[in-house]
């Protein structure tokens, strides 16, 4: 009941954040030389980076990107916990367009569940319709391979930077660098505390390919 009066006022109240961020976005342009956006960040901001949303960067349409990005492409794309909400025609729509409106040394930083993970519980807790909080709106269950198609087929090449292989082996390699800050990650989630991997991302880093 809570969460869907909380949907019926975001909804009322998107003119007025639509016309926050236009300000907040000017501001930002004339303070910024890089750009640097998180896609579908609700309240997380983080220090240099523009925070966006659904209500002002549908990362599915076009107009919208070229709205925000007519003066200046973007340099880094931060997403984590976003892709999996997304169809197979809206992730090919949404790299479209990042590719269009991003630099030729763009870094975009995806964070999603990993597929590959060993652990049945947590698999159980983030799969399309699983039993974690917004799980019942998940489309995909990636893993390195899945996730890394999907760009690859529009000429960016995957970094793999935390992820769990084929063989349920962890590769930790993510730190806290200034290509984006993941939260759900084995370095800073409270749940890893005692040194093992309970709840990690897959973590890529996608670049434009020049060959």
């Amino acid at each position: 009941m809570y969460k869907k009066f909380k949907q019926f006022v975001y909804k009322r109240l998107i003119p007025l954040i639509r016309i926050w961020k236009k300000l907040n976005w000017n501001y930002y342009l004339s303070t910024h030389k890089a750009i640097k956006i998180i896609v579908g960040a609700g309240p997380t901001k983080y220090k240099g980076w523009f925070s966006t949303d659904i209500a002002t960067l549908d990362v599915t349409n076009e107009d919208h990107f070229k709205k925000y990005f007519k003066k200046k492409k973007i340099n880094k794309i931060l997403a984590e916990h976003v892709l999996e909400h997304l169809t197979e025609i809206d992730l090919g729509l949404m790299i479209k367009n990042f590719y269009k409106y991003s630099s030729d040394d763009v870094n975009i930083r995806i964070a999603v569940p990993d597929g590959f993970h060993k652990d049945k519980n947590y698999k159980n807790t983030v799969k399309p319709g699983g039993t974690g909080e917004g799980a019942d709106d998940h489309k995909h269950l990636f893993t390195y391979h899945s996730l890394s198609e999907f760009f690859e087929e529009e000429k960016f090449k995957p970094v793999l930077v935390e992820y769990w292989d084929e063989g349920r082996n962890f590769h930790p390699g993510y730190s806290n660098d200034e290509n984006g800050y993941v939260l759900r990650s084995f370095k800073n989630d409270k749940r890893n505390i005692n040194g093992t991997p309970e709840y990690t991302s897959l973590i890529i880093d996608f670049r434009k390919n020049k060959i």
